[in-house]
């Protein structure tokens, strides 16, 4: 299967992966064939990107580690947890844990299979589909690390809860088009501690998922906040969750800025490795995060186009290229199979969005 974007769509071409709404109600199921009238559809709800099937005999597939269900499920739990606290003060923490044990279960059960988190995101809503992100990332790294399954539940929840202190932010200030005024920015900062004030007393909270909702923008350097903490003094579980937090951020599309590639996040994660971040979980997070993920569409320094056919965990931005076009842009008859990693004078320079 091939990620495209939803612009370059054409009738004809078949959904790999089913396509749902912002309420988690199917809009087409995979193997569909697309219709003029689906795309037009598509790009009505603001779709940005589907699978779509390809050579399947000569492309491997991009392997699920979470089901849509559980990541629909994940989004509900968190839409209900946001909407209730205000209200009644209080956090059904049984739902919650029941959410992130079946995320737990799913990724456990493909352990050491590179994770593509490039469409996690089921809806187009930043906040909650951001959260869901940070929690299945930072799942991943704690079991990377062999958490036993109670300090997962912890972090996990810790996680999906991380930015629960944003709903008592002005939606004009979170929704801002434009640049935020140091004003305005100040005030965001506040979420962390809103947040830590809202769940420290609610009974059955752990006070690490409290702690990972206070720091997570604490940075290893000690310029973070609210208050400065730096190296091992942050707990590791709000370590872990800020650099999840970071990563999906930057990938992600904002109302303000389009996010950039994962490579270049990568990138951002590695050159801030002992300044903003623990730089012993960065490495943890390349090994089990997926930059150029199968099906993926590249440049090559030679100017040759292909795509992402295989990867290997320990060495994620030198994947094997099946090379499609040479460097003119001219299509090949054959198709020519590269290992970046036994060819170190070749590499990857950009991502593209169809070959």
């Amino acid at each position: 299967m091939l990620k495209i974007n939803t612009s370059i769509l054409t009738p004809g071409m078949v959904l790999a992966k089913p396509i749902y709404d912002a309420q988690g109600k199917l809009l087409i199921d995979r193997n569909i064939k697309l219709k003029k009238l689906y795309i037009d559809k598509l790009i009505q709800y603001k779709i940005e990107a589907v699978y779509i099937s390809w050579n399947k005999e000569n492309l491997s597939d991009v392997s699920e580690m979470i089901t849509e269900e559980t990541k629909l499920q994940a989004l509900k739990v968190i839409k209900e947890t946001v909407n209730n606290i205000n209200i009644t003060k209080h956090i059904d923490l049984r739902e919650l844990e029941t959410a992130i044990t079946d995320i737990i279960g799913e990724l456990m059960s493909d352990k050491g299979i590179l994770l593509n988190l490039t469409d996690i995101r089921t809806i187009d809503d930043y906040t909650f589909g951001h959260s869901v992100n940070v929690c299945v990332l930072s799942l991943i790294m704690g079991i990377a690390l062999n958490y036993d399954k109670e300090s997962l539940k912890v972090l996990g929840v810790g996680a999906l809860l991380h930015d629960i202190g944003k709903v008592q932010i002005s939606s004009d200030i979170l929704n801002k088009p434009g640049i935020l005024t140091d004003m305005e920015y100040e005030e965001i900062k506040k979420h962390s501690f809103f947040g830590y004030g809202m769940v420290k007393n609610i009974e059955g909270i752990k006070k690490e998922i409290a702690w990972i909702i206070r720091d997570h923008h604490e940075r290893y350097d000690g310029n973070g906040y609210p208050n400065g903490l730096w190296g091992e003094n942050i707990h590791v579980f709000s370590r872990i969750v800020a650099i999840c937090d970071v990563y999906d951020a930057l990938t992600s599309n904002r109302i303000y800025r389009s996010g950039i590639p994962p490579h270049q996040a990568i990138e951002y994660l590695i050159a801030m490795g002992n300044h903003q971040f623990d730089y012993n979980l960065v490495k943890i997070f390349l090994r089990h995060i997926c930059i150029y993920p199968i099906g993926t569409v590249v440049k090559l320094q030679s100017g040759e186009q292909g795509v992402v056919v295989e990867l290997d965990e320990y060495c994620p931005t030198r994947p094997i290229i099946d090379i499609v076009r040479d460097m003119n842009g001219r299509s090949l008859e054959t198709k020519i199979r590269v290992d970046l990693r036994k060819n170190l004078k070749n590499g990857i320079v950009s991502i593209l969005e169809a070959v």
